[in-house]
């Protein structure tokens, strides 16, 4: 049979997610702030340059008071561009 999938995607990190213990440590780093954030401007900015991308990225770690890796926001950037969402 063709048709849908038997489970949306995501499922299964959404699961993974529910799964896991809250942790005070990994809520209190800047990079588990901004995950949100971070995949709201993948999914809005899905196909777009890499450049205009990371712009976006560089913003929401700097509104946050993080200091951007570059390296690591280029490469995010890159995957947003082939219209992948790495923060999802």
């Amino acid at each position: 049979m063709v048709g849908r999938p038997l489970f949306r995607p995501g499922l299964q990190e959404g699961l993974l997610d529910l799964l896991r213990p809250p942790s005070p440590r990994l809520a209190a780093q800047l990079s588990e702030q901004v995950r949100p954030r971070l995949a709201e401007v993948a999914h809005d900015r899905a196909g777009r340059s890499a450049a205009e991308v990371r712009v976006v990225l560089e913003d929401v770690v700097r509104s946050a008071g993080g200091e951007p890796d570059l390296d690591a926001l280029t490469e995010f950037a890159e995957r947003i561009e082939a219209g992948q969402n790495p923060f999802a």
